[in-house]
């Protein structure tokens, strides 16, 4: 989680006490009352040889503003262990949610392949279905001949045996 440190002006007391109560019970910020006086050098000569390597303070900014505001406010993340941990956990997340993405797509390839595959099956449905009905019509006409040419020897043979032999 991320901190949030408060530097307040220490001719600003007051401002210290309230904000150091205000969030007294947020572990996520800390107020501290700036402690610094000033450069700690107060040679104009230079030293004889400089043993620091860089600048100490590192936020000349905060030094700046320290200087005509009451207080002023850095954010920083967490630490480097944290931030590692963080990046591996949100690493692993990305990672699984990859992997049900890959899941998820492979089961609609699946389901896709299996659907065009039930497709070609009522197409061939619908083609044994339609030649099944010409059949069926083709059974229907014959019949029907065969019923007509049936009728018509039925109506002869009852005619011929009405009819007189010399006739």
């Amino acid at each position: 989680m991320p901190t949030h440190l408060f530097i307040v002006n220490r001719l600003h007391p007051d401002l210290y006490e309230d904000l150091r109560k205000r969030f007294a019970s947020d572990p996520n910020v800390k107020v501290t009352l700036d402690r610094r006086l000033g450069a700690r050098r107060m040679r104009t000569a230079p030293a004889a040889a400089e043993r620091r390597r860089a600048e100490r303070r590192s936020r000349p900014e905060v030094d700046q503003k320290l200087q005509i505001a009451s207080h002023t406010m850095i954010v920083s993340g967490s630490s480097e262990a944290a931030s590692l941990r963080e990046a591996r956990e949100w690493v692993e997340g990305i990672h699984d949610r990859v992997g049900a993405i890959r899941d998820v797509l492979d089961r609609y390839d699946r389901l896709r392949r299996e659907a065009e595959t039930i497709k070609q099956a009522h197409e061939r449905l619908r083609s044994d279905v339609d030649q099944a009905k010409r059949e069926l019509e083709d059974i229907d006409s014959a019949f029907a001949r065969a019923l007509a040419l049936a009728n018509d020897i039925l109506s002869r043979l009852r005619g011929g045996s009405t009819q007189s032999p010399t006739g």
